[in-house]
């Protein structure tokens, strides 16, 4: 006879305490392996409880490895080869991993641990997000299209989709992107789990172990760890104010025979600044002569609020050598994951088989639900109140710097369009972590610019992003920032 100590006026559920004590029971020793267990409705009549209650304790304890059963006979205690029930501990592992791991793996560990240290960013004006402010983003509207997708019974958006994306989705991404004069069709358009995902398709596809690449100097700071995973060598052009010196880009040319050229002509990530028709069209003409493809990264194409439109490098691409990466994360939802790349039909069937093999498709749902929202005219409902939005804060952002700063020993980019301005010293008597510290003390949070250069730097630099700040909150913390910037000369 089994006799437990059951208390029904336990908050424990009278299950789970059957399962406790039989555990207890067989952990000790008290049962041994090959023990009998009473049956279900022994057990039950015993104690007076459901049967129901003694069949769902049995069937945990069988799951978890303690008692085995077969249809028509008792169940009996298992001999267990391993506990399988522990409670959680913080012990490592006895195994020695570190002598197993690849080399790559740890370059993208190094990289994570040196990410910003999470700060508690209560009460604190935070300049660090770049992505959408979240108050400002159509998610009703979002959840209706996602809603109606899953209304409609359609079968195969729960299976398995197109390795090159969805269709419909892609049709609607051919014809946006000749809205930027980029006459790509549906066969050079490949969908991507958002720009870090096409990046990474890209070096994939182009990158073997000891290639060289040019990236601009600084750059988009999680592009850093791919280049180190794939052990690229690189080259660094630095970014002015008209982007980077096309002279200096030849001359490399002359020297080296790199894989690709990676560049953001469009608010460029960290620096806020924006290359002219003229100079894409002599840096698209120079790669064209050296036969160089570009990666153009256009993650904040839809972002300009001042001045013209200028074209992408892509909508002058003759020789197919352009890249262009597109990506919703920045004017929408950065977590449903959905950017994509327009090259040509024979990379994006490229693409495909590496996806085949990597991943075998994307979430078809997510695209599904992105495709109508597209379709009813909620994306352009959206670019339009961004623009609207976005272009007051960075307006407001520029003028308390106009007004604000004093000292000579800092620059700032004005940028035309995105979310960052970037500032840096040649000269400062500050280091990048004592004013990163300064200003936070004050209640600002920046990004340190030293995240975003593949090689060391001699400046002090840093970034700030006004995505998630209103507009008080923007005059507010660039006020805050201005009066630190300007008393180190004091």
């Amino acid at each position: 006879m089994l006799l437990l100590n059951l208390n029904t006026s336990s908050n424990t559920p009278l299950y789970k305490q059957v399962i406790d004590q039989i555990k207890q029971l067989i952990d000790s020793e008290l049962l041994k392996p090959g023990d009998k267990l009473p049956s279900t409705r022994v057990l039950a009549k015993q104690h007076n409880l459901n049967r129901n209650t003694i069949c769902k304790a049995y069937e945990e304890l069988w799951a978890l490895g303690y008692i085995e059963s077969s249809s028509g006979s008792y169940s009996k205690v298992r001999k267990r080869i391993i506990n399988v029930f522990t409670e959680p501990n913080n012990k490592d592992h006895t195994y020695n991993w570190e002598n197993i791991i690849s080399k790559s793996s740890n370059i993208l560990r190094k990289s994570v641990q040196k990410e910003i240290v999470r700060i508690n960013s209560a009460n604190k004006i935070d300049f660090r997000p770049l992505s959408p402010d979240p108050e400002i983003l159509p998610s009703i509207e979002f959840r209706k299209c996602l809603n109606e997708i899953l209304r409609s019974g359609k079968s195969e958006i729960l299976l398995y989709g197109e390795a090159e994306g969805f269709y419909p989705l892609r049709t609607f991404l051919a014809r946006h992107m000749q809205l930027h004069a980029i006459n790509a069709n549906i066969n050079d358009i490949i969908i991507t789990n958002g720009a870090q995902n096409a990046l990474d398709m890209i070096f994939k596809l182009l990158i073997d172990p000891g290639d060289t690449i040019i990236i601009e100097k600084p750059t988009y700071s999680e592009a850093i760890p791919i280049f180190k995973y794939y052990n690229a060598n690189i080259i660094e052009l630095p970014v002015y104010d008209e982007g980077v010196n096309l002279n200096e880009l030849e001359q490399v040319l002359q020297k080296h025979n790199p894989k690709f050229l990676y560049t953001m002509p469009n608010f460029q990530n960290p620096t806020g600044t924006t290359t002219n028709q003229a100079h894409r069209e002599r840096l698209l003409s120079i790669c064209e002569k050296y036969n160089l493809p570009i990666i153009e990264d256009g993650f904040v194409e839809e972002m300009k609020y001042f001045g013209k439109n200028i074209l992408p490098i892509k909508s002058m691409d003759k020789k197919g050598l352009v890249f262009y990466i597109g990506t919703f994360s920045k004017v929408l939802f950065p977590g449903i994951r959905i950017g994509w790349i327009a090259s040509n039909e024979y990379c994006t069937k490229r693409f495909s088989e590496i996806r085949k093999v990597t991943e075998i498709s994307m979430n078809t749902i997510n695209q599904a639900a992105l495709e109508l929202f597209c379709r009813n005219g909620s994306y352009e409902k959206q670019l339009k109140k961004i623009h609207t939005i976005y272009k007051k804060r960075m307006g407001v952002a520029l003028k308390t710097l106009r007004e604000n700063l004093y000292t000579n020993d800092f620059k700032y980019t004005k940028p035309i369009g995105g979310y960052t301005i970037w500032f840096e010293s040649k000269d400062s008597k500050i280091t990048e972590n004592q004013l990163v510290k300064l200003i936070q003390q004050d209640g600002v949070l920046i990004t340190p610019g030293s995240q975003s250069f593949y090689s060391n730097t001699n400046s002090t630099c840093f970034r700030i992003s006004i995505a998630h700040r209103n507009e008080e909150e923007i005059e507010t913390g660039i006020n805050i920032v201005t009066q630190v910037l300007n008393s180190l000369n004091n």
